[in-house]
């Protein structure tokens, strides 16, 4: 170590490192010395390796990324993205994203955007792997791979669900056995809807490389996918910790936010993360209710809130349950108003109730 280094104080990518060098150590001396198995150890390497990859991209994109720029340099690439534009918008309809099938949401945030950040946020029952899963299934049905992530859902029951939902099919029936088998052929006959390009990927004690799924996902569909889904942001922080890690969910969440933004804009995917909500966003609603908020709001460039809507009194009970989707912050565009929607649960879909 030079003067010069040892007065800029310790490198941020030698502390990354180390630390995944000492997780990795401790695990490797715990299977040593019997205090721990084999599978395990395993683990902990499968994460090393996933941190180091990590590790390398975000070193790559700093070193792609020019500090300085003159603005009038930047001609060209405005010229080169008005045309993408103008292109992606006549490909979807009058937005640049691809459609999540929410008709008001699309033309507000313009469609779901290659290499962008999306947070949805709601409180439990709300209905948002409902509009996520939905979403995905809509963005595949148009024609571009999709990939869904989920730490909670297995692939059988995600599948089924759609199955639900393009059928309008029970739920609670199909889990009971209690549909007629030719009507459930059938309805599973409409999985062909989604043309072969809905990839889920239900991860459990391994925590799978995101990149690694994406290259996949393309080359499976020929494509990388046009939508990333992560279902959910606490979730795969959690379960992807080191044993080492001195740092709170709140400070793995503001590192791993600007990691999965960094993949959409690598592949030209957009990323929709699923958070959950703090108690006191279960009324409140906004951005200040992401649980373990943190800087997400600040590193999403589209941040969501799904929300109960209060009925008034005196109406009669449903199986449905109205809901109200708001855009919080749009980096780029206005948020609008909120979009009225209906969660049919036990269809496993949401309506939108006005455009």
């Amino acid at each position: 170590m030079t003067a010069e280094t040892a007065e800029a104080g310790p490198s941020p990518l030698a502390e990354r490192l180390l630390a995944v060098a000492a997780a990795l150590a401790v695990q490797a001396h715990q299977a040593q010395e019997g205090l721990t198995d084999s599978t395990a150890l395993l683990t902990q390497a499968s994460r090393a390796v996933d941190e180091l990859r990590a590790l390398v991209r975000d070193q790559e994109a700093a070193v792609a990324t020019p500090l300085l720029v003159k603005m009038d340099e930047l001609a060209g690439a405005l010229i080169d993205d008005y045309n993408a534009r103008v292109t992606a918008a006549t490909e979807h309809n009058g937005v640049v994203g691809v459609r999540t099938g929410i008709d008001h949401l699309d033309e507000t945030i313009n469609g779901l955007e290659p290499g962008k950040l999306y947070i949805l946020a709601a409180m439990p029952g709300a209905g948002k792997t409902t509009l996520a899963l939905q979403m995905a299934a809509t963005v595949a049905q148009n024609g571009y791979p999709a990939l869904y992530v989920s730490l909670e859902n297995d692939a059988t029951d995600l599948a089924r669900k759609t199955v639900c939902r393009f059928s309008e099919i029970s739920y609670a029936q199909a889990l009971k056995g209690k549909v007629a088998p030719s009507v459930w052929r059938d309805g599973v006959a409409d999985l062909a809807k989604l043309n072969g390009r809905l990839f889920l990927s239900t991860p459990r004690a391994t925590m799978p490389d995101l990149a690694d799924l994406i290259e996949q996902v393309t080359a499976q569909a020929g494509q990388p996918p046009a939508l990333v889904v992560i279902d959910y942001l606490q979730a795969w922080v959690k379960r992807a910790a080191t044993l080492t890690a001195e740092v709170g969910v709140r400070e793995q969440i503001d590192r791993f936010t600007p990691a999965l933004r960094a993949i959409g804009e690598r592949y030209g995917c957009a990323v929709l993360t699923i958070s959950s909500q703090n108690r006191a966003g279960y009324t409140a609603g906004g951005m200040g209710a992401l649980k373990e908020s943190g800087d997400i709001e600040y590193n999403a460039d589209v941040t969501l809130t799904l929300q109960k809507r209060e009925v008034p009194p005196g109406t009669p009970p449903s199986v449905n349950t109205p809901i109200e989707l708001a855009v919080n912050k749009n980096r780029q565009g206005m948020c609008g108003r909120p979009v009225k929607l209906t969660l049919r649960g036990d269809w496993c879909m949401i309506d939108e109730e006005d455009v």
